[in-house]
């Protein structure tokens, strides 16, 4: 997100600089106890085949409008975000 000059955070707000570049992203439907596996599978099954590599900046789990899903207690959905560099 791209916040206006003089923008202050607080307690609640944290802001930081990312450098921008090429991201693998998976959308990720389900509740924090399953997002773990879901982080995982990406790396052990998407990325080994992609003709990528993690790239040295962070990863960010993307959460746009509402995250919670109707009729399931606890979930939520958000996208992965992988940095990647080609190999």
């Amino acid at each position: 997100m791209v916040v206006p000059d003089g923008f202050a955070a607080d307690r609640h707000v944290n802001l930081a600089d990312l450098p921008g570049g090429r991201y693998a992203i998976a959308a990720f439907t389900g509740t924090a106890h399953e997002i773990g596996e879901a982080w995982d599978r990406l790396y052990r099954t998407w990325l080994p085949g992609s003709g990528y590599q993690p790239d040295d900046r962070p990863c960010l789990e993307l959460y746009r409008g509402d995250p919670m899903v109707a009729g399931r207690p606890g979930a939520f959905r958000c996208d992965l975000c992988v940095p990647i560099r080609p190999l």
